[in-house]
C-alpha cells in the first residue's frame, strides 16, 4: 500500500483554479464558534440560547515565499479559497490581510494568514 506524506500548504483560489503552495509553519491553529448566550427566565432559572450555526477559523504561516507570491496572495483578499494542510485536512475560507514578514533571506517573507471558514457546495 502507497503511503503519501505531505509536506507543505497549498492555498488554491476557487474561482480559477490558481494555487500557491510554501512549506508551513507548524503553529497552525483551528478554532470552532457558536453564537449564544445566558438568558435567565422564571424562578431564576439560567438557559442557553444559540444560533444555528457554526463560525470557524484556521491560522497558518506560509514560510519562505517571494514577493511574487505575496502580490498573488493579495490579489486574493476576500475571494474564495481553498487550503490543504500537511495533514491533507481541507478547509474553505476567505482570508481579510495579508501581512508578509521578511525572512532571514532577503527576497523571502513568512506570510501569516488566518482563514474565516466558509460554507461552500461541492461541484456546483
Amino acid at each position: 500500500m502507497a503511503t503519501l506524506i505531505l509536506t507543505r500548504c497549498w492555498v488554491n483560489r476557487l474561482a480559477t483554479g490558481d494555487a500557491v503552495s510554501a512549506q508551513s509553519a507548524p503553529d497552525r491553529s483551528r478554532r470552532h464558534e457558536m453564537d449564544g448566550e445566558v438568558r435567565t427566565f422564571a424562578g431564576g432559572r439560567q438557559r442557553s440560547i444559540t444560533s444555528l450555526g457554526e463560525r470557524g477559523a484556521f491560522s497558518f504561516v506560509l514560510v519562505d515565499v517571494s514577493l511574487t507570491t505575496v502580490d498573488l496572495l493579495r490579489t486574493w483578499i476576500g475571494q474564495p479559497v481553498q487550503v490543504r494542510d500537511h495533514r491533507g485536512q481541507r478547509f474553505f475560507g476567505v482570508f481579510y490581510t495579508v501581512s508578509p514578514v521578511e525572512a532571514k533571506e532577503p527576497t523571502l517573507y513568512h506570510v501569516p494568514i488566518s482563514l474565516r471558514v466558509i460554507t461552500v457546495a461541492e461541484g456546483a
